[in-house]
């Protein structure tokens, strides 16, 4: 029980923080640009995988969270 709370609140605090990044990202296009880390490039098609994958693991821990497992 204990730990079907904690993926609770770990997966609500998620979503509170895509909800934000969402709000500022409509208000701010410019943040939005594509940068290097060396010489890797994360341009637009990196961040929709990690868009992707951060909703994937968001949904992961709802349903934990729901599970009837004990």
């Amino acid at each position: 029980m204990k730990n079907k709370k904690r993926l609770r609140r770990i997966a609500f605090v998620m979503l509170m923080v895509a909800v934000m990044f969402v709000g500022y990202a409509l208000y701010h296009p410019e943040a939005g640009s594509a940068f290097y880390i060396g010489s890797f490039y994360i341009g637009s098609s990196v961040w929709r995988k990690f868009y992707i994958v951060y909703v994937l693991l968001m949904g992961a821990l709802f349903l934990a969270s729901y599970s009837n497992k004990k």
